[in-house]
């Protein structure tokens, strides 16, 4: 049984993560675009670009911690020597040095694809615990939850004060103030994924697979569910998560009221929060293949009737708004604990244990689909004339309204159909982990 601490230890490590997610997924691009003063075309290709390199980093991560051997364990030690660095990169990558415009490029193209690297040797084998902190699919679920709630209660204290922060630090500066507030989240990512390295603990290591990194990676290519898992994943970081890159933009261009997006934003991760939380009841009772496809459902449906919302008036759309986040929670926490089946079922298939392989290929997809949907942003700004810091055309307006509703009410319309097609329900599940080799 895993303690109340040990839980709330590992649930730390996604508070920390959400620091650079967060920042990467609310802030970079209006960063990128209204602050360093890059075009949007470029910042999209930067995005795609340095998922090349992930496609590199993420699976010899994955390898490499399915082979380390130290007295901290497998998984931790990666914990703790990415700590430090990725809370200095993520200072350097919202710092805005006087450059040329092909320097500001070049800086953020470097500094992006740095954090993104070291993002990576921390995440990756982090995503991998839960495999090996229990082989229970209770406290699996319970883990996946927790780390939910902890990742979007991070995301309500950092869309709430990032921006007001940014003011007050910068006194009118905006580019002072990103730099000191995010070299301040910096300091904060280091000392929570200390708490998380030394709170966790390795169980079940045993059986872990001695084949080459090739065989590792075959095994998991062959398994059907792995490949729809992936598009899943990319989906959701495509199109579904693409209101919150769009948010600061619909509120400064659409609304004029750039002093109410903290709280918007704060108030749609409560939301979210609540979705967990509903969620740990919805999956004691129906299956996690089930939820999935009902909860992409509502989250369309909401998000479609936002658009509308929009023309009524504050009330109403907020409320609208706020169901599709319930509903992005529910999505989220179910996700994760999908994720932690497919490093079983690829055991179950292939006689091998390779956890950071299997957890490596779909966390790359999850960066795979934020650079597309980077990219799509970057790419429809540029097409329909987007002007930093300026009075935007009715073209212009509709698109971002689009992009807070019906764009990512059609990605989620997608996983529910693929959801009908995906193999691994909670009954399978049971016969899979029963059948597993390490499981005798």
């Amino acid at each position: 049984m895993l303690s109340r601490r040990e839980k709330l230890s590992f649930g730390a490590g996604d508070f920390a993560f959400a620091f650079t997610w967060a920042s990467l997924s609310l802030y970079l691009m209006y960063f990128y675009t209204d602050v360093f003063g890059i075009s949007p075309a470029v910042v999209g290709t930067l995005f795609l670009v340095t998922r090349l390199w992930d496609a590199i980093t993420d699976p010899i991560v994955g390898v490499l911690s399915d082979r380390t051997r130290s007295r901290f364990g497998r998984l931790r030690p990666w914990l703790l020597f990415s700590a430090l660095p990725l809370g200095i990169i993520l200072a350097l990558t919202f710092t805005t040095p006087a450059l040329s415009e092909s320097g500001k490029v070049t800086y953020a193209f470097v500094t992006y694809i740095a954090l993104m690297g070291v993002y990576t040797m921390a995440n990756i084998p982090y995503s991998a615990l839960p495999v090996i902190m229990t082989t229970d699919n209770t406290e699996r679920r319970d883990l996946s939850n927790i780390r939910v709630i902890c990742s979007y209660v991070a995301f309500v204290l950092i869309s709430y004060s990032t921006l007001p922060l940014v003011r007050w630090f910068g006194g009118g500066d905006e580019a002072l103030g990103f730099s000191l507030v995010f070299s301040l989240y910096g300091v904060m990512t280091f000392a929570v994924l200390l708490v998380t390295f030394r709170g966790v603990n390795e169980r079940h290591t045993e059986g872990e697979s001695a084949s080459s990194p090739l065989t590792s990676f075959r095994d998991v290519a062959r398994a059907k569910p792995f490949w729809l898992m992936f598009l899943v994943c990319v989906l959701i970081f495509t199109l579904m998560l693409m209101p919150d890159s769009v948010t600061i933009y619909f509120f400064k261009y659409y609304l004029h009221d750039e002093e109410g997006v903290s709280l918007f934003l704060a108030c749609g991760y409560a939301a979210v929060i609540a979705g967990v939380l509903i969620n740990q009841y919805v999956l004691q009772r129906f299956c996690k293949r089930t939820v999935m496809i009902w909860a992409n459902l509502g989250y369309a449906l909401a998000l479609a009737a936002f658009f509308k919302a929009v023309e009524i008036n504050t009330p109403t759309f907020v409320a609208v708004f706020m169901l599709a986040k319930v509903f992005n929670g529910i999505i989220g926490a179910t996700m994760w604990a999908m994720v932690a089946d497919i490093a079983d079922y690829v055991e179950y298939r292939s006689g091998r244990r390779a956890t950071g392989a299997s957890t490596s290929a779909v966390t790359f997809s999850h960066k795979f689909g934020m650079s597309i949907g980077g990219l799509l942003v970057g790419l429809l700004f540029s097409t329909f004339g987007y002007v930093p810091n300026a009075d935007q055309t009715p073209e212009v307006l509709t698109l971002i309204k689009s992009m807070m509703s019906l764009i990512p009410a059609a990605g989620a319309l997608c996983v529910a159909l693929i959801m009908l097609r995906y193999p691994l329900s909670d009954q399978v599940m049971e016969t899979v982990r029963a059948q597993k080799p390490t499981a005798a």
